[in-house]
């Protein structure tokens, strides 16, 4: 069952690989395109003891200097439909497909439920791990199974949206079992939904595109939008918003209203607050620190200019962190993932 050696990179530059165009090396690289090559990958670093991370497009990470173990790039191909009656189809998608082509994939089927999330970056296996989620749309609502080798006996699994634990941004693969799983594809219920946003961004938008309202023109007036607000990863290097927004007690947004004018939403008992708000407010958009930076357009997306390292992001990022807490009593969650040591 043991991978082909000759397949295995070493002392392997990720620089390429992550949206943040960080220099990173791993220490050994292996890209898998079948679940055979997969499971034999994660046998032969689970025999020689040897940690594994997993990799799909490097689109929600913070690299670092150096990646110790084996790094396993997901490249696992595949859409399949089937119809389960006039109304809904079950759509499954490998996890390395492509998130956004699978958004276009299924709105150009006429299969709706997906146009909220559009342009959003990554790969399908990595939609799952921080429930992602977009213009009033969480894959939590649309999701039916999670497919997944359990690393702990290599046995493949389905996992339902209850077993996932999908919260915002966090699910079981990020927080309570980071690292057992290994997502294989994605099982989704789609068909006729559609998620009337009541987003400015995007109402102004379609009126701008002067478009009736339907989930294709949903689509397209995110993307637009998205495309507008957020620096293309290809030219400049980024992993789109680094922070999470956070939740607040209805007495702490009294507080931070006598300071700022701030919209909140409820959820779950307490108040949800933009992120992009407060370090907007706190005189961050724009900021530079050598090639670290902060988007002059959004002010939750840092950004490398150029040879900023992985350590170098996250040191400004801790200094807004900091900021933040010192002028409004609230600790912002980093959304992407850390990996790697400095």
């Amino acid at each position: 069952m043991a991978i082909d050696l000759t397949k295995v990179h070493r002392t392997f530059s990720l620089s390429h690989l992550n949206s943040l165009r960080v220099e990173c090396v791993a220490d050994e690289y292996v890209e898998v395109h079948t679940h055979k090559e997969l499971l034999s990958a994660l046998w032969e670093a689970n025999r020689t003891s040897v940690p594994v991370t997993l990799l799909g497009a490097g689109t929600n990470v913070v690299m670092l200097a150096r990646i110790p173990g084996r790094v396993i790039h997901v490249k696992l191909r595949g859409i399949t439909f089937r119809k389960c009656d006039d109304e809904t189809v079950r759509v499954n998608a490998a996890a390395g497909e492509s998130w956004n082509h699978l958004v276009r994939t299924c709105l150009g089927r006429g299969i709706f439920g997906l146009q909220n999330l559009a342009l959003i970056p990554g790969t399908v296996g990595a939609a799952p791990i921080q429930n992602i989620g977009a213009y009033g749309s969480e894959l939590a609502e649309i999701v039916k199974k999670v497919e997944v080798i359990d690393t702990f006996d290599l046995s493949e699994k389905r996992l339902t949206p209850e077993q996932c634990l999908f919260r915002y941004r966090d699910s079981v693969f990020k927080s309570d079992e980071n690292g057992r799983y290994v997502i294989t594809g994605l099982t989704l219920e789609l068909g006729n939904i559609f998620f009337d946003s009541c987003y400015s961004d995007v109402a102004l938008e379609l009126s701008r595109m002067g478009c009736v309202r339907t989930p294709v023109s949903v689509a397209e007036a995110v993307t637009r939008v998205r495309r507008r607000k957020l620096p293309d990863p290809r030219e400049i290097g980024n992993v789109g918003s680094f922070f999470k927004n956070p939740t607040v007690s209805v007495e702490s947004l009294d507080t931070i209203r006598e300071h700022l004018e701030i919209d909140a939403y409820s959820e779950s008992g307490l108040q949800k607050i933009s992120a992009a708000r407060l370090i907007d407010s706190a005189g961050w958009r724009g900021y530079r620190v050598k090639d670290a930076g902060i988007w002059h357009r959004q002010a939750l997306v840092l950004v490398n200019y150029g040879s900023a390292s992985g350590r170098e992001m996250l040191d400004l990022a801790q200094r807004v962190q900091d900021d933040i807490v010192s002028r409004f009593g609230i600790q912002l969650e980093l959304e992407p993932s850390v990996l790697g040591y400095a």
